[in-house]
């Protein structure tokens, strides 16, 4: 079926208006995601060289939650525009209505629904599933690995702290290593001029190689030290212990979620179908909530009662799935309640609109 020159119309000046708001809200999101990220590499909580890939799959999540809500701010904002400039006001004089804006909204929100579905139901649990073993990849690493110069880094394995200067241009030697580390026997520094891993080619262990350095082992506060110069002197790299998945729930896949029994599992099962149901609401949302018969009020007058339902619809969809983990909302209600509520002002919104155009064509077929 081919869609009809109004829809045509409709669809390109929604989708456009989309792309935007689209593209702003995800920059806004992943320029939060980058910041995060790079405070942890800063820390030296996870290598540099992994933020592109986590920062990827952090915005295929991002896409999802931002699908819905872009969707519904361009029908608001375009529906405005179309008010504002009495388009709306020509369409329903050649007889268009509720009917067919709706099959304008609906060919360009189904596609965008089953992109959605995709992304929810098999993107997310991937994605989810890339960043924890990009992390966990990283937790193996040696703790050698991505100490930045002048910052003071602490061993995961053993507790040790360690500190360079600068490096060399082959990346691989430390200029100014200082090492404290706390045993039985009391604290132990090293420093040395310079520095330089090696792997051994039998057994495949790391090493750190120091140069020209001192050793000092000793009780603070007492005044026993032992001082040991070297020329050479090597330290075993411990390797990390492996780390194990960590089984968040969102990195399961759709069908452990729906064989599983567990309240958290259901409960993020019934997030996941969320998604797309506040998409198809939210889209049929938009058409009553933009109604107004004052084309002065702009684009933008009712952006901001849009903007608080969603608000409102947004946090109350997490607070159900929080009482729904913790078992306070039945099972077979579970997140429905929230779809219902939303459903409900849309139909009343529906209803005052018929009503107000009733009246309005009585008083016009009087005058």
């Amino acid at each position: 079926m081919r869609p009809s020159i109004l829809t045509r119309y409709l669809v390109r000046e929604v989708l456009l208006t989309q792309a935007a708001v689209t593209l702003v809200l995800l920059l806004i999101i992943v320029g939060g995601t980058v910041a995060r990220m790079l405070r942890e590499a800063a820390e030296g909580r996870i290598p540099a060289d992994v933020l592109l890939p986590m920062v990827a799959l952090g915005s295929v999540r991002g896409l999802i939650l931002l699908l819905p809500v872009s969707l519904f701010l361009a029908l608001m904002l375009s529906l405005g525009r179309l008010y504002k400039d009495s388009e709306m006001a020509a369409m329903k004089a050649c007889g268009v209505g509720p009917e067919q804006l709706y099959r304008a909204i609906a060919w360009m929100t189904v596609p965008l629904l089953v992109m959605l579905t995709v992304l929810v139901f098999w993107g997310s649990p991937l994605a989810s599933q890339g960043i924890d073993q990009i992390r966990i990849d990283a937790e193996q690493r040696s703790d050698l690995v991505g100490i930045a110069p002048g910052r003071f880094t602490e061993s995961r394995a053993t507790g040790q702290v360690f500190f360079i200067e600068g490096l060399a241009g082959d990346g691989n030697t430390m200029r100014g290593v200082f090492i404290r580390s706390r045993g039985p026997e009391g604290d132990e520094v090293v420093t040395a001029r310079r520095g330089e891993t090696r792997v051994d080619p039998l057994t495949g262990q790391r090493y750190l190689v120091l140069h020209d350095g001192y050793r000092y082992r000793g009780a603070p506060g007492s005044q026993e030290f032992h001082i040991l110069a070297f020329e050479t002197h090597g330290l075993r790299v411990p390797d990390p212990t492996g780390s194990t998945r960590r089984g968040k729930v969102d990195s399961l896949s759709t069908a452990e979620l729906w064989q599983s029994t567990n309240l958290s599992h259901r409960a993020e099962l019934h997030w996941r179908i969320a998604m797309p149901v506040s998409m198809v609401l939210l889209a049929a949302l938009a058409l009553p909530l933009s109604h107004t018969s004052n084309p002065r009020s702009g684009r933008f007058g009712k952006l901001t009662a849009a903007i608080g339902v969603y608000i409102l619809y947004a946090n109350f969809l997490i607070l159900s799935k929080s009482w729904f983990a913790s078992g306070q909302t039945p099972a077979w209600l579970g997140m429905w309640w929230v779809h219902g509520l939303l459903l409900a002002l849309i139909l009343v919104l529906l209803w005052r609109q018929r009503g107000i155009g009733r009246r309005r064509a009585r008083r016009e077929a009087l005058a």
